[in-house]
């Protein structure tokens, strides 16, 4: 029962780590997204300030998922943390049983 409960402490701290670098990947190419439109509307800027005010309220939401992304990102981390000490003293405890 035990290296059952160790297992799958494993197996959720792995999607804990694949969902991390998901979202890094993510986030880089959300950046190279934004300065390539920054680029682009350099030379336009009223088109930029007419798509931005025509596209507010759909960029606020935009904006706000964003928010809730960081802050399950953080969440993420911390769980990743937590687990690995969960693990670490499982292991610990397991080698100190044996003894």
């Amino acid at each position: 029962m035990r290296n059952y409960f160790k297992n799958k402490l494993k197996e959720r701290l792995t999607y804990c780590q694949d969902w991390k670098h998901s979202i890094d990947m993510y986030l880089a190419n959300r950046e190279i997204t934004k300065k390539a439109d920054e680029e682009y509307y350099k030379t336009r800027l009223l088109l930029k300030l007419m798509l931005d005010i025509y596209f507010l309220p759909y960029n606020l939401l935009k904006f706000i998922k964003y928010l809730r992304m960081r802050h399950e990102y953080k969440k993420n981390q911390i769980e990743i943390e937590v687990l690995s000490k969960k693990i670490k003293n499982f292991q610990s405890w397991r080698s100190n049983e044996n003894k």
